[in-house]
């Protein structure tokens, strides 16, 4: 939203003022194409949550030396889209991610889709040798990560 908001601003102004017409379309278009990303290093363990900007990485490196588990948690994303009179609200059902370093303090790693998420908490907590702590479903369930595959409590998924 604030990245169109910069956009249009920066276009509508008059040739005159190019030295703030310039700006605003540069940090409107930074701002439309950034993207958070994830950066893994298992070798020097420690990771990395960043947001690419324009080629640029913006973020800085926690070691994972501290960290106790990996925490699932089942979440819905809402989303409102409106256009003139046309509203329109969905819901998908995702995954969460945490890494957990203390009761207070943790670094949430990604939400995806149930079943994408599974090869990634495969991976993270392999090369980490952290255990999965799944509170997915109704109640709490430690998982080894090394056994991993289709869904955490040994059914089919049935996340969306």
């Amino acid at each position: 939203m604030a990245a169109t908001f910069f956009l249009i601003i920066g276009a509508t102004l008059t040739m005159k003022l190019w030295l703030i017409k310039v700006p605003l379309v540069v940090m409107g278009i930074a701002l439309i194409t950034s993207r958070d990303r994830l950066a893994i290093d298992f070798e020097n363990r420690r990771i990395m949550k960043y947001a690419l900007i324009l080629g640029y990485r913006w973020g800085k490196w926690l070691s994972v030396d501290q960290a106790k588990y990996i925490s699932l948690v089942r979440i819905r994303m809402h989303r409102n889209e409106n256009f003139i009179s046309i509203t329109r609200h969905s819901t998908t059902a995702m995954v969460k991610a945490n890494l957990i370093f203390s009761k207070k303090h943790y670094l949430t790693l990604f939400r995806e889709k149930g079943v994408n998420a599974l090869e990634m908490v495969k991976t993270i907590a392999l090369g980490f040798d952290l255990k999965v702590l799944d509170m997915t479903g109704k109640g709490k369930q430690w998982i080894e990560p090394n056994i991993l595959h289709g869904s955490f409590d040994g059914t089919e998924t049935k996340w969306e």
